[in-house]
């Protein structure tokens, strides 16, 4: 009786199907997609309608009036301006946990390197002048190369770590006279530790076989559980990899040599405001190139110090690799150190943008600059995606990033916009920026992660 009902019941719903279709009027009467799920979230959250201008709708009433979908430009938490440069323009930015700001500028005329913001708008060079002034800049007993100096020539990165100490990160290779970096003499570059007083706590220099003359050091990330790591990415386009140090002894040695995460993409092209971005170098041949000569770059370490997070500037990939092999020095007793950090590389993924900077949070996301898209985003390494986290017109070209918990209570990511790509270096020697350059911070969820 059961599957007689059963039975009976479809032969009943077949014919009202039947039915139905014989009362349509039209054969594109039906369903054209499945019935709507959850949709994914941040799709919108960019997104507006609004009337288009007077002279984008010809005139025409009928269209004048219409709100049409559009891109705002923004998402995320509101950005707060706290620093202008009207003096020199910044790479990098590092806040203590009472508040002060170290930033740092790229050396060519500038009279210091290593600075504190002392106002909204003026910065002092940290901790004196007299650290920022060496003795001379070009090698007259080796022309084309620069000096071996305990002072500072050339700060491309400032970390405050988490013991709120301020490290400078010189690449020893300044610019001088109009021309480009000055090839490094050992002892030039090198990694100072500041106290929050200005007292030096560390120098480490590096032989040649870890930085060469042609190196490019770039920026530095700070695990401080046991004896102490730092670190570096070398941005050459020659020789890219990453520079391991050991703090406590002060050794130093390379990992992912030439490795394809390191390296960058030949025919790498990023789009600015809208606009595809060709390298015009200033020096000969003058030829157009791709967006290509920038190796290794932002850098981040998980919020345990278990991986290495890193981007090359040309190029739209994240990767990662343990610290555990990177602690390992290559030598005759770890014949083996370079292969099996090369083989545990992983790639994370696309990034949508290329990226500057990277920096991480006590909860786990690497944030990452979007100078493509004037944001900055996040990698959350639990869903393996990239989230969206602000947006805005005025982030012009996002630098380097800081995150800071502060004593007065707040987390926050700051960071520096230097509209880099309009700079003489890849504009054909012109110069298209505007100042003032600025620093802004956001608020975020998560606190400073500090690797102890």
């Amino acid at each position: 009786m059961h599957r007689a009902l059963t039975l009976a019941g479809l032969l009943a719903a077949i014919a009202a199907v039947v039915a139905q279709r014989t009362r349509n009027t039209s054969v594109f009467d039906f369903p054209e997609y499945p019935p709507p799920l959850t949709p994914p979230p941040n799709q919108t959250i960019a997104d507006s309608v609004e009337p288009l201008p007077a002279n984008e709708t010809g005139g025409d009433k009928a269209l004048s009036g219409l709100k049409i979908h559009v891109d705002t430009g923004k998402y995320g938490p509101p950005i707060e301006l706290v620093h202008a440069y009207f003096n020199f323009w910044p790479t990098g930015v590092g806040v203590s946990s009472d508040g002060r700001i170290f930033t740092c500028f790229p050396r060519g005329n500038e009279t210091f390197t290593l600075a504190e913001a002392n106002s909204s708008t003026t910065e002092a060079p940290f901790p004196n002048q007299d650290v920022n002034t060496p003795p001379a800049f070009a090698n007259t007993s080796n022309p084309g190369f620069s000096v071996a100096t305990n002072k500072l020539l050339f700060v491309q990165s400032v970390v405050v770590d988490g013991k709120d100490r301020v490290w400078a990160l010189d690449t020893g290779r300044p610019r001088v006279n109009g021309t480009m970096l000055n090839a490094a003499t050992p002892g030039g570059p090198k990694l100072v530790g500041f106290d929050l007083s200005g007292r030096t706590v560390a120098t480490i220099t590096f032989p040649t076989t870890v930085v060469a003359a042609d190196s490019s050091l770039n920026d530095v990330r700070f695990d401080l559980r046991g004896e102490g790591f730092a670190y570096i990415t070398d941005s050459s386009p020659q020789r890219p990899g990453i520079v391991v140090v050991n703090l406590t002894s002060g050794e130093s040695w390379r990992h992912l040599d030439g490795h394809p995460s390191v390296s960058a993409q030949a025919d790498f092209i990023p789009f600015h405001n809208g606009v595809p971005n060709y390298l015009h170098p200033i020096i000969g041949p003058h030829a157009v190139t791709p967006f290509n000569r920038f190796a290794v770059d932002g850098i981040a370490l998980s919020a345990d110090g278990e991986f290495l997070y890193y981007t090359p500037l040309a190029g739209r990939r994240l990767w990662r690799v343990p610290t555990s092999l990177l602690k390992v020095q290559p030598s005759s007793t770890q014949p083996n150190a370079i292969l099996l950090a090369n083989l545990a590389v992983q790639d994370m993924g696309d990034t949508g943008s290329h990226a500057d900077g990277l920096e991480s949070d006590d909860r786990g996301f690497i944030y990452l600059t979007a100078p493509e898209h004037n944001a900055i985003n996040r990698f959350n390494p639990k869903t393996g995606m990239v989230e969206p986290f602000v947006r805005d017109p005025a982030i012009q070209w996002p630098d380097t990033l800081s995150v800071v918990s502060l004593k007065s209570g707040g987390n926050f990511i700051y960071f520096t916009a230097n509209q880099l790509w309009l700079s003489p270096d890849y504009q054909n020697g012109t110069d298209l920026r505007t100042k003032p350059y600025a620093m802004f911070r956001v608020p975020i969820e998560g606190g400073k992660a500090s690797q102890l």
